[in-house]
């Protein structure tokens, strides 16, 4: 995943694809599993994925640290993280499905959109631009989502929703952007779940024979 800029020291985001928040409801997979594959266990786990997918800036890390150094305050904000997860990938596989999102998904995704900073303006972050955002009073997990809150609100109301998915294999349920020419797609990846379901496939019909 590439960036738009690293985001500097100050009130600056960098710009982020309309897809991140997909990749954040993906940090939890093989839903379709017993037990699905939890890549955010901690608040540390949820920083680092911050960093690689949000390029979140040592300076912009340090605060929320302090914020949430007691043991309570952490798990307390990690369990509001985990929370939206949910929501997000609830709201994206109804649609997948042609359905409805549950209205308490969708509050749930409104109330973090109300919480997060308001974006100010565009401005120059060295070779690129960033989104400069109103500084809140104190550190929230609102302000270190935003983008991936930001990028919920827009995918769901924008012109490419109706090409969110989820894998078809039922261990997976992986949520994917179908860029394909066909809007087709039905696996996450083919050489991961599209290759098994070939095998199984092949299997069935020897099996048959």
């Amino acid at each position: 995943m590439t960036h738009a800029s690293r985001a500097p020291a100050g009130n600056l985001v960098p710009g982020f694809p309309d897809d991140l928040c997909l990749g954040f409801a993906n940090t939890r997979y093989y839903r379709g599993s017993d037990p699905p594959t939890e890549t955010l266990p901690d608040l540390d786990a949820l920083l680092g994925w911050c960093r690689s997918s949000m390029a979140l800036a040592p300076a912009a890390e340090k605060p929320l640290r302090r914020a949430w150094r007691e043991e309570a305050t952490a798990a307390n904000a990690h369990r509001e993280a985990i929370a939206l997860r949910e929501a997000i990938y609830r709201v994206f596989f109804s649609t997948a499905e042609g359905k409805t999102p549950a209205p308490a998904d969708l509050d749930s995704l409104n109330r973090a959109l109300y919480a997060a900073p308001s974006r100010l303006g565009v401005v120059r972050a060295g070779a690129t631009f960033a989104w400069r955002v109103r500084a809140g009073d104190e550190p929230n997990m609102p302000t270190l989502l935003a983008p991936v809150i930001w990028s919920a609100a827009q995918l769901l109301t924008g012109p490419r929703l109706a090409r969110v998915r989820h894998c078809a294999n039922e261990r997976c349920l992986w949520l994917f952007l179908d860029d394909s020419k066909s809007g087709t797609r039905r696996w996450c990846s083919m050489s991961a779940c599209g290759n098994r379901a070939k095998a199984h496939r092949h299997y069935v019909r020897h099996k048959e024979d």
